[in-house]
């Protein structure tokens, strides 16, 4: 058999793994961990009557106030099926590594990963968790040290690389059962999308694949603005042309998939617009324009569509608007018709992190810009408010199983806030990248 045909059917095998075995264990589990090591965690998701039960932290707090805080903490936290957080923080000499927090607020570990070259600095970073206990360190800008995935077990203790041929440009997703889907590039040639396994194998490799696609993973599909890949079968299933908007080209944010549907929000200089595409054949479904901007992209901080009861799409948007307005949290109903608008401005630019507001399963959106985070149900009303004096523009928000709330400060602090939810809302993508694994795949 060749190559890449024996690559195909691994991988199709693998991911047909990965997709049954939410909930279960099979015997594959067990080759799996054989063939990984004795510190390599089981595959696939933990299954329920095995799932890690969170600490006791005592009497639980009034809702809508601090539970603790951790500084130093620099991106979006990922979050276990225990309650337990991983953290990207600052080295003392401009890196990164990863800090594991307890629910209760206790730190549990620290690791570093990446130091900066001489005179450099390392900015931004995200934590993402695969469902074979990897911890990620990831979505790393500036130096050019920062380039790659840094990888974990959840005892903090490092683990093999993945054989990237090339750097990585891009994080794409950590399907349920699988290692991560990135583009990769190697000089200046086009990108190309590669899955690996849990173990850390690469699984397959698609060439000329651009690296400014934002895209999403559901199921065997990687979906993203203007084309979509079948990861089982290995095919592209359809592209579209680039857009270029306003004049220049298009920049979208991180989507959201709910069944047969994406949702990308994008922008140009003046329009901000929010479009539903067709997973399958990359038809539009409708495109809505959330905002049109008097000032282009000034003061502009944006917020990635996520996905609340009934279908309805939320999504945040701050700019210099025509109707003399600036940040709003836009609900946009299934057929593209805005059911609300709650207002919201924000205090600070930023071009490279897309994450301001997650869904409870209170029905209540947590929204965290400007100086506060507030709480709006569902019906578009504001139910609670906590003063954030320090910002919290590039806020991140991830909610625990325990019903906390987690937030980056832009003084970079982690604050864990009480809220009424006793996790993420039950729908197809509750929160930027998808749940809180901060995997952008479901």
């Amino acid at each position: 058999m060749p190559t890449r045909a024996i690559a195909r059917a691994s991988w199709g095998a693998a991911l047909a793994f990965g997709i049954a075995s939410c909930g279960a264990r099979t015997g594959l589990d067990v080759q799996a961990r054989e063939d990984a090591g004795a510190d390599a965690a089981p595959a696939g998701d933990v299954p329920v009557d095995d799932a890690p039960v969170a600490p006791d932290c005592g009497p639980r707090p009034a809702v809508g106030t601090v539970r603790f805080r951790v500084p130093g903490v620099v991106g979006r936290v990922a979050i276990g099926a225990d309650g337990m957080l991983y953290a990207p923080y600052a080295t003392p000499t401009r890196g990164r590594g990863v800090v594991a927090i307890d629910a209760c607020g206790q730190e549990r570990w620290r690791t570093p990963a990446v130091e900066p070259s001489r005179g450099g600095a390392i900015l931004n970073g995200e934590v993402r968790l695969s469902t074979g206990g990897d911890v990620l360190l990831t979505s790393m800008l500036g130096d050019v040290a920062a380039r790659g995935v840094r990888r974990f077990g959840t005892d903090g203790r490092p683990r093999a690389p993945y054989p990237v041929d090339g750097t990585v440009a891009r994080f794409v997703g950590l399907p349920a059962g699988l290692g991560p889907v990135l583009v990769t590039q190697a000089g200046t040639t086009e990108g190309r999308l590669e899955g690996y396994d849990l173990v850390g194998r690469r699984l397959f490799q698609q060439r000329d694949w651009s690296n400014v696609n934002e895209c999403a993973i559901r199921g065997a599909t990687v979906a993203c603005l203007d084309r979509a890949f079948d990861m089982a079968r290995q095919r592209v299933l359809w592209t579209q042309p680039v857009e270029i908007l306003d004049g220049t080209l298009r920049h979208p944010l991180p989507p959201a998939i709910d069944g047969d549907r994406i949702y990308v929000a994008f922008f140009g200089l003046s329009s901000y617009v929010l479009i539903a595409r067709d997973v399958a054949t990359g038809r539009v479904l409708w495109r809505t324009e959330l905002a049109r901007s008097t000032r282009g992209q000034v003061d502009l901080l944006m917020g990635a569509p996520v996905v609340g009861t009934g279908g309805t799409v939320y999504v945040y948007v701050n700019v210099h608007r025509s109707d003399g307005g600036t940040g709003q949290l836009q609900a946009i109903r299934r057929d593209g018709s805005r059911a609300w608008a709650f207002a919201a401005p924000a205090t600070r630019t930023d071009y490279s992190r897309f994450a301001t507001h997650v869904v409870g399963d209170a029905g209540v959106i947590y929204l965290g810009v400007g100086r506060s985070v507030s709480a709006v149900g569902e019906d578009g009303r504001l139910r609670w408010m906590l003063p954030m004096p320090e910002g919290v523009n590039a806020s991140a928000p991830a909610l625990s199983p325990t019903g906390d709330l987690a937030v980056h400060t832009d003084d970079d602090q982690l604050v864990v806030i009480a809220t009424e939810s006793s996790g993420a809302a039950n729908t197809a993508w509750p929160s930027s990248n998808g749940d809180s694994r901060n995997a952008n795949a479901r």
